[in-house]
């Protein structure tokens, strides 16, 4: 299966193109964050204006394209705020020529779910913070050169006759998350952080903690004054952050602390858009549990494929997401119809409705870190025998044969990890 993240996809109708966007009511909106994101470029000398003449032979100059966002908060739904990005369009870059290597790594989730713990049992404090227009404080990597964006005119003559040069790690390059990642691990060395050698985005030092997913940052320490010397220390070294305090929303989840001391995670806006996703309502119908337990699902290559009028795989990548950082319960379920995305027939959008039937049910249900500092690493697991095993559909779908493993991880009673999936050979006994 992919890896949630990648899965993260639209919601609410909320992203979209420039063009898009002008014919929304918020129009006005999306035209001022336009503005600021073009004045930002501009003050921080990301580019530099050249005529389309002196282009250096064998550079090909790369549109650009603008995506446009309703940030929304995450318990309310309400929206926060208008957000413009510039992109470089990286599918014409050329490997070998403007790009090379691509990787760059995000924090776990098992990572961020334990440092929440920590915190909770060792009394410390956290603080989240923000990179502000992160990539672009990186320097480029290859020489490369772009349209002058829709919307924008030069005051030096005709738009079509100039280009910009780019100077800084433009968004949209298929190199530019390494770049960045890359860059801060830099920075963050020099002011004597140590990267992890088990999660690249997890940095100690001394008694503090860091991780990071792309420019969302969260450190962990003794007490907020730590943090204040680290944020200025970030600055002088010529990061540009922004300070938002305790963490609220971190990568898509709700982060809440409770008044006992405990957190909470939840995902209630996600839960919303899976339900209109697929045109239901809070009101209607409910299920108990999120899978009927006297179905086992398999191909059904013999009855007619999918054909409702959402998106199949859309659906299945929110699940999944929802499923891998707030609602291990639903995991299996998710799995099983995650299993049939290329293919999928109408028993498979019924079992999807089933997952969302019951999820209209448990709406506010998320995740409760209330650890026991009593309790240290537990693991449950479980694997069974062949247990979708089907002999009349064998042949059409083989994986049928294949056991199911699963296991749960907590520490200090807190769930920290959880996995439901098929085992790669089939087991004979």
């Amino acid at each position: 299966m992919c890896h949630p993240m990648a899965f993260h996809a639209e919601m609410m109708g909320d992203i979209m193109h420039l063009h898009q966007a002008l014919k929304q009511p918020d129009a006005p909106q999306f035209i001022q964050a336009v503005i600021h994101k073009i004045n930002g470029h501009i003050k921080n000398d990301h580019w530099r204006l050249i005529r389309r003449e002196d282009v250096p032979k064998g550079h090909k100059v790369t549109p650009s394209d603008w995506a446009m966002r309703r940030k929304r908060n995450l318990v309310t739904n309400e929206i926060k705020s208008h957000k413009a990005r510039l992109n470089l369009h990286g599918g014409k870059q050329v490997y070998g020529v403007n790009y090379y290597d691509t990787y760059a790594p995000v924090v776990t989730w098992f990572a961020i779910r334990l440092m929440i713990i920590l915190a909770i049992v060792n009394k410390r404090v956290l603080r989240q913070i923000d990179f502000v227009m992160a990539y672009t404080q990186a320097p480029i990597e290859t020489d490369l050169y772009m349209e002058i964006p829709n919307g924008i005119e030069t005051t030096t003559g005709n738009t079509r006759d100039y280009v910009l040069q780019l100077l800084a790690n433009i968004y949209g390059q298929k190199q530019a998350g390494r770049v960045w990642n890359q860059f801060l691990v830099q920075k963050l060395e020099s002011i004597g952080f140590t990267q992890s050698t088990i999660d690249e985005c997890v940095f100690y030092r001394d008694d503090i903690i860091f991780i990071v997913y792309v420019d969302d940052g969260i450190f962990l320490g003794q007490s907020d004054d730590q943090f204040t010397v680290i944020i200025k220390e970030l600055t002088e070294i010529g990061l540009e952050v922004e300070d938002q305090g305790h963490p609220a929303d971190y990568v898509g989840v709700n982060i809440k602390r409770l008044s006992d001391g405990s957190y909470a995670f939840s995902q209630k806006t996600l839960i919303d858009t899976i339900i209109a996703d697929v045109g239901l309502t809070r009101n209607d119908y409910t299920k108990p549990v999120p899978a009927k337990c006297t179905q086992r699902l398999h191909a059904f290559l013999d009855s007619p494929p999918f054909n409702q009028d959402w998106s199949y795989r859309s659906v299945v990548g929110k699940l999944n997401f929802l499923a891998q950082t707030s609602r291990p319960n639903i995991l299996y379920a998710t799995h099983m119809v995650a299993k049939y995305a290329s293919s999928p027939r109408k028993e498979h959008g019924k079992a999807i409705l089933y997952i969302v039937w019951y999820l209209i049910k448990n709406h506010n249900l998320g995740l409760h870190f209330k650890p026991d500092s009593s309790k240290g690493f537990y693991c449950y697991a479980d694997v069974d025998f062949s247990g979708e095993w089907n002999r009349d559909f064998a042949e059409t779908d083989p994986s049928t044969a294949k056991s199911r493993s699963g296991w749960f991880i907590l520490y200090a009673n807190c769930p920290v990890i959880w996995c439901s999936k098929l085992q790669s050979p089939v087991a004979l006994s």
